[in-house]
């Protein structure tokens, strides 16, 4: 079965070039040392990653962790700023206690609830009290609840105000100013003081136990005073601790239900809210229990933000001395890498890359240190002298091994050639050993033997009337065997014309010089096939040839031959065991679209195995028990000289096989 010539020719396509090595070998290298070349910018650009990183975590960080900081503690500050708002309300009512327990023990004050009669200048006790001590409410009440005095007015007025929380005549023993508390407690320590919300607004009380002076008992009775906590004395607290604030009575709405209210009657223990108004303000507020510890009063502060735009501006100072430590970090590190590392690495570079543009291995790297620079510098030059060194010994190889592999592809092609010549000169051997002209000279000497008698002879002797019909099928004969052995003498000359031709094209191609012609591919078949005809026809081997009118092509001819006869004799040498009907030789000549000439051979015989396709081409492989394996490997390398290929293609063993020679139109072969 014919193999496929267009798949043959997608394998020829896809084999790796042969040409361009150093022109590749020069780009990657150019590639190289422009890499390296850019390892500064590298190590820059990483250097400013690096640090863009810790600059970016370091402002992360102070941002969510450092700066929360100085949030938190100014929201403790605020919440303590408030707290002490609280406990300088509760301090002012603790002086408002400690001057009621002054007052509850004084005597005349003792003598005045036993015996409310004797009045003791209680009016002008009042008037000059409530003047003294800027008082709103002052109540003297006996254990029965009675009020044995009351006076409950304004500040700057003397008017006496209604209230349903202090009542003018008497009060119940309920009332949280008048709870004993615990029994256990000494009279003289049981104390009431905080704050009651009336109709005209909070009011600080404190309440004490009426005793005789030194706090003896008994107890008759109970001594309230009070002072309302409006705008003036919030300002005066306010001046006093450097907090401004704000109190305001609570809606019914605003206050909590009863289960809700804070157990603890120390206002500390009421919880605080903060709100951020804008980065320079904060509001807090709270609340203010009664005695019975139910929220009445709504505190408010604003507070500046002070701590936190401290905060703001030492991260941004942190933060700019952090860019201005980096640019100095980077600015040092690059200069230390330029001088310990990027300086000796471009230069050795630049002669690594010198080196592999031009093959100058006169190169040597000049780095005196004795780090791992200095190190790899002197194992860089040692490596140098070593290529220098094997770079001669290889030319001195290659130049044997060129002359060898010459000297080779010559004697194959000769002993081709002359295997033709050979079987031409034992085939006119033969002839002129059966020649008939040993016969025509017997014939001639038996002329001469009668020529006395030649009438007599040829007219009466038997032998004499055959002898002019013998002489002329011998005459006859001869014409046709000397035809015979001229055409075999000019094949002949042919062969050793081309073996000239081959030691011809060698000396050529070692001079430089190359011989292109235009010949025309169906001449060139026919001359690849002269060559070989004796042979051809001594193993009774048949070709035909497919070839177009195909017009001239501009090629090496007589490399062209060398291979042609190479590949021909190689189908001949396939087929010449094999029955009569399958010795025939198919060769397919084609002009593709690119004007590339595409010569197939194609033979029926043992076909190539797929272990041996891939070595096919190698030089010394032959699967010939006489063969030397130089064959085809001459082919493929005079089709590479031509800036063609050869290719191979075979189903298996015992299925013959396909070789494609592909030529592009005025090849020009390279010199060897």
């Amino acid at each position: 079965m014919k193999p496929s010539l267009r798949r043959v020719k997608a394998i020829s396509r896809k084999s790796p070039p042969v040409h361009g090595n150093k022109q590749q070998r020069r780009k990657s290298s150019a590639s190289r040392a422009t890499s390296i070349m850019n390892l500064r910018l590298k190590i820059l650009l990483t250097l400013i990653a690096v640090f863009s990183l810790y600059v970016v975590i370091d402002a992360a960080i102070q941002q969510l962790v450092v700066f929360p900081q100085f949030v938190s503690l100014e929201q403790r500050e605020a919440t303590q700023n408030l707290q002490r708002c609280h406990q300088a309300i509760e301090r002012d009512i603790e002086h408002l206690d400690f001057f009621v327990h002054d007052c509850a023990s004084w005597d005349d004050l003792h003598q005045f609830v036993v015996d409310p009669k004797r009045q003791l200048g209680a009016e002008e006790y009042v008037d000059s009290m409530f003047q003294d001590t800027n008082l709103n409410l002052l109540a003297v009440i006996d254990n029965e609840g009675k009020v044995v005095h009351r006076s409950f007015r304004k500040e700057g007025s003397s008017k006496s105000l209604d209230s349903s929380i202090f009542p003018t005549a008497n009060w119940p023993l309920t009332h949280p100013l008048l709870k004993r508390g615990d029994a256990s407690v000494a009279p003289k320590d049981a104390a009431i003081g905080g704050l009651l919300m009336t109709e005209y607004g909070p009011i600080q009380v404190a309440a004490r136990p009426i005793l005789r002076t030194g706090g003896l008992s008994p107890r008759h009775g109970t001594l309230i005073m009070g002072r309302f906590l409006d705008a003036k004395v919030v300002k005066s607290i306010a001046d006093q601790i450097s907090v401004a604030f704000t109190v305001k009575p609570l809606t019914g709405e605003e206050r909590p239900a009863k289960n809700a209210a804070v157990s603890d009657s120390k206002q500390r223990d009421v919880p605080v809210s903060i709100t951020e108004i804008d980065e320079e303000r904060l509001a807090v507020e709270s609340m203010l229990l009664d005695i019975s510890g139910q929220p009445i009063l709504r505190t408010h502060a604003m507070v500046y933000r002070n701590i936190s735009q401290t905060g703001r501006v030492a991260m941004r100072y942190a933060l700019g001395s952090l860019l201005v430590a980096a640019f100095v970090v980077l600015t040092i590190l690059l200069v230390l890498l330029q001088n310990i590392v990027i300086s000796p690495l471009t230069h050795l570079s630049d002669r690594a890359s010198h080196i592999g543009e031009t093959g100058d291995l006169s190169v040597r790297v000049n780095v005196r240190r004795s780090d791992e620079f200095g190190n790899l510098a002197r194992h860089f030059n040692g490596m140098v002298d070593n290529l220098a060194d094997t770079q001669s010994r290889l030319i001195e190889l290659s130049r044997r091994a060129g002359m060898s592999d010459v000297a080779t592809g010559v004697l194959h092609n000769v002993g081709n050639v002359m295997t033709n010549v050979n079987v031409l000169s034992s085939s006119m051997s033969n002839r002129l050993e059966r020649s008939k002209l040993l016969g025509l000279k017997k014939s001639v000497d038996l002329l001469r033997a009668h020529e006395h008698q030649m009438n007599d002879f040829l007219v009466s002797d038997p032998r004499g009337q055959k002898l002019p019909n013998y002489i002329c099928q011998v005459t006859d004969h001869l014409e046709i065997e000397h035809l015979e052995i001229l055409e075999q003498l000019q094949s002949m000359s042919a062969n050793l014309q081309h073996a000239g031709q081959i030691l011809e094209a060698q000396q050529k191609l070692a001079t430089g010089a190359q011989v292109i012609e235009s010949v025309r591919p169906k001449k060139l078949i026919s001359d690849a096939i002269g060559m070989l005809q004796a042979s051809l026809d001594g193993h009774d081997v048949k070709v035909k040839v497919q070839c177009e009118n195909l017009p001239e092509v501009r090629l090496d001819r007589g490399k062209v031959i060398q291979v042609l006869v190479n590949l021909i004799a190689n189908a001949k040498d396939a087929i010449k065991d094999y029955d009569a009907k399958n010795r025939e030789i198919l060769i397919e000549v084609t002009l593709s679209d690119t004007q590339e000439l595409c010569i197939e051979v194609v033979d029926h015989g043992c076909g190539i195995s797929s272990e041996n396709l891939e070595k096919i081409f190698s030089s010394g492989f032959t699967t010939k028990p006489l063969g030397h394996g130089h064959g085809l490997h001459y082919c493929a390398n005079a089709a590479r000289q031509m800036k063609g290929s050869l290719t191979v293609q075979s189903q298996g063993v015992g299925l013959g096989s396909s070789f494609i020679l592909s030529l592009p139109n005025n090849s020009v072969s390279e010199a060897v």
